[in-house]
């Protein structure tokens, strides 16, 4: 019988606190996975986890981000997140702008080189991916489909909520 792995020895003690369903537990580690393959592309990309944090904020924020909404999404102090963003920018990873509606801010954007090298790093991934979604039919994969993109709402929910449950 093959070794436990670590993230099955988790499982199975989460287990045991919780009953959930089998769809929620196959969430659950596709969430974890996706914690572990941010933190293998960090140490590719020889970035410090909270640089690569900082970088992913950036590249998916559906506003205009800038250093003070970054120390939010990362809850550090504004010094803090000030250094973070010179490291980022002298190491070629990000760029400062100009706001467009109020010029005495700035926001944050990835070079187009650091994107480059981020997707190029993941289009293995990428590719297994999308040769697993080809293995399930059509209505496999709208219905799969439609739990994740549901799932994903409810995540987003769950951690814009302010009040704590």
């Amino acid at each position: 019988m093959a070794e436990e792995t670590q993230a099955e020895k988790v499982e199975r003690i989460e287990r045991q606190r919780t009953e959930a369903e089998e769809l929620s537990w196959a969430l659950r580690a596709v969430v974890q996975a996706s914690g572990e393959v941010d933190r293998t592309l960090a140490r590719r990309l020889d970035l410090r986890p909270l640089d690569y944090a900082a970088m992913t904020h950036a590249m998916n924020a559906p506003d205009l981000l800038g250093p003070v909404e970054l120390s939010e999404r990362l809850g550090i102090a504004t010094g803090s997140a000030t250094e973070l963003v010179d490291r980022l920018e002298a190491a070629g990873h990000l760029r400062r702008d100009r706001h467009p509606n109020d010029r005495r801010r700035v926001s944050l954007s990835p070079t187009d080189t650091s994107v480059r090298t981020i997707l190029e790093a993941l289009e293995p991934l990428l590719t297994d991916l999308d040769a697993l979604a080809r293995d399930f039919t059509p209505d496999e994969q709208a219905a799969i489909q439609r739990y994740l993109r549901s799932a994903a709402d409810r995540l987003h929910r769950y951690a814009r909520r302010t009040d704590g449950t």
